[in-house]
């Protein structure tokens, strides 16, 4: 069943409503050959509901509406029921709500579902990926490069005297640091890649299928971009940055993350204000 779900969700709304509409008119048919034997009116909704939680705001009601009007048109025509207000109030109108009503609370969920799970991948200040997100996205990352022989680079950024700038300029002005830090990495790196912050002021940047010569020119760029920004707004804050390039595959995401915290770590106490490269070929 989760295979059948990860397909719908990466099918388009217009393929999610041809699906459901023809699963709509093959149970029609079927209730029209078979329909004086069964009662077939309710498994309708499970197309509904499909088209509700994987289509547009409007698909579900639309195909709630158009079922019922099949079903009236199948007991008139097939079974031969008088076509007329009592065919249409007594047998339309309440199949026509308890559609409707399903396709809208169905609708609305999955509404607040995805922004719930969209505030959960997001951190709140900056826009950038949240930690959580950021480790999915780690996490997959491994697994497509152990099976592609892929390398990847994972850079770990920590902002210098953040701390100052709270203490003196107050933590309106920390937040604008933050926001800034974030925006400039998000431009100056590819889509591909991930932006995220792990926390106070600590960034991660994800680089899927990146050598140590590829991740050094991203980084100059997005150094340059950061302090020239910086200067700009007069905020005396560096960045110390520690990029590992991963051409043999980690255990797993902690170890990933401990080789660039460790890395960045040596640059910070060390002078700060710099960026520290690093080949990882494994345990030695």
């Amino acid at each position: 069943m989760k295979t059948i779900f990860h397909i719908l969700d990466h099918r388009s709304s217009e393929n999610i409503w041809l699906l459901s509409l023809l699963s709509i008119f093959v149970l029609s048919i079927v209730y029209g050959i078979v329909g004086r034997s069964f009662v077939l009116e309710p498994f309708y909704i499970f197309p509904i509901l499909i088209a509700s939680w994987y289509g547009s705001d409007k698909t579900g009601i639309l195909l709630a509406l158009i079922s019922t009007m099949i079903l009236i048109l199948i007991r008139s025509l097939v079974f031969q029921h008088p076509f007329g207000i009592e065919l249409i109030l007594y047998y339309g109108v309440p199949y026509a709500f308890a559609y409707s009503t399903a396709a809208f609370l169905i609708t609305n969920f999955r509404n607040v579902h995805r922004i719930e799970v969209e505030a959960a991948d997001t951190d709140y200040l900056t826009g950038a990926c949240s930690s959580r997100s950021f480790y999915v996205e780690l996490a997959n990352e491994l697994v497509r490069s152990q099976r592609y022989g892929h390398v990847f680079s994972l850079a770990y950024i920590d902002i210098d005297d953040f701390k100052n700038i709270n203490d003196t300029y107050g933590h309106a002005r920390g937040d604008k640091v933050l926001i800034e830090v974030a925006g400039c990495l998000r431009s100056s790196l590819r889509q591909s890649d991930t932006v995220a912050r792990l926390g106070g002021d600590e960034f991660a940047c994800l680089l899927p299928e990146t050598t140590l010569e590829d991740a050094k020119h991203a980084f100059h760029k997005a150094s340059s971009l950061l302090q020239k920004s910086m200067d700009n707004r007069h905020w005396p804050v560096t960045f110390s940055v520690g990029v590992v390039t991963f051409e043999e595959i980690p255990n797993d995401i902690k170890e990933a993350v401990k080789v660039a915290d460790d890395l960045m770590y040596s640059v910070k106490n060390k002078e700060k204000n710099n960026i520290a490269y690093k080949i990882w070929h494994g345990k030695t």
